[in-house]
């Protein structure tokens, strides 16, 4: 009989990765093993990248360097560096609708401080990461697989793909990076815009591995709105006031589809 293959998709969700990171500390416990060695794939997006790349960080003795609970102290500790804002800064947001809401200075050192100089190609299991390339209007998938193959121009900083995954759009700036081979540029963004639940994506990553049919996929989300947009309200809004709310539609609305499909 053909082994299970278990694969994990880890929702984004900002500081709300929390809720996953959480999850998968007990599961930690629970189990005695760290999360690398109980899937064959684990997929992320936004959020859910950031604590998948982490999980899968090669340490000494080719173990992860961190444990989920690692995850949970990222968010915990860190979230104040990540979401920071200098007066400067703040006083512009105030007069303009225009530009980032926060400098992308804070979020790059916590996550060079994070990774270190580990790359995607150094992942200890499989792992693939979301994001979106806007110039050429295409979703763009980081794969460790790919970045240990011939393909080396797939091969990138974990940071950099950490910072990629996470460049939500009014939150912070595009990332621009380039391949190994210099042959190629990127400009990305987070793919939560459209992504937001990879798990229909790690499905179909799955099969393309050669994982086989039998698959187990545990699809972990970082919680939904529960507060009603109003007909009444709504009815008279404009594009300032349907900014906020379109993301958390086409963030839950997303992962509706996904768990409908799947």
């Amino acid at each position: 009989m053909a082994k299970k293959s278990r694969v994990l998709s880890i929702d984004g969700g900002g500081i709300r990765g929390i809720i996953p990171a959480v999850i998968l500390k007990e599961l930690e416990k629970a189990t005695g093993k760290p999360i690398a060695q109980l899937f064959d794939l684990i997929v992320g997006t936004s959020s859910g990248g950031v604590l998948a790349l982490g999980l899968v960080m090669p340490g000494e003795d080719g173990k992860p360097k961190y444990a989920a609970d690692d995850g949970v102290r990222l968010y915990m500790g860190q979230g104040h560096r990540i979401f920071t804002r200098s007066t400067l800064h703040k006083v512009r947001s105030i007069w303009s609708v225009e530009g980032e809401k926060y400098p992308s200075r804070g979020i790059e050192t916590v996550f060079h401080e994070y990774y270190g100089e580990a790359r995607l190609k150094d992942a200890i299991t499989p792992v693939v990461v979301t994001s979106y390339e806007i110039e050429r209007r295409t979703p763009f998938f980081f794969k460790s697989e790919l970045a240990k193959s011939d393909e080396a121009e797939y091969d990138f900083p974990m940071w950099q793909v950490a910072r990629a995954t996470t460049a939500a759009p009014t939150f912070f700036e595009p990332v621009e990076l380039n391949a190994a081979s210099g042959s190629r540029t990127y400009s990305l963004v987070d793919a939560g815009i459209f992504v937001n639940d990879p798990a229909m994506s790690a499905l179909a990553e799955a099969r393309a591995m050669g994982l086989g049919d039998d698959v187990l996929i545990v699809s972990l989300g970082s919680g939904e709105s529960t507060h009603p947009i109003l007909f009444e309200r709504a009815v008279g809004w404009g594009l300032r006031q349907w900014a906020q709310p379109l993301f958390g539609i086409s963030f839950d609305g997303t992962s509706a589809i996904v768990n409908y499909q799947l």
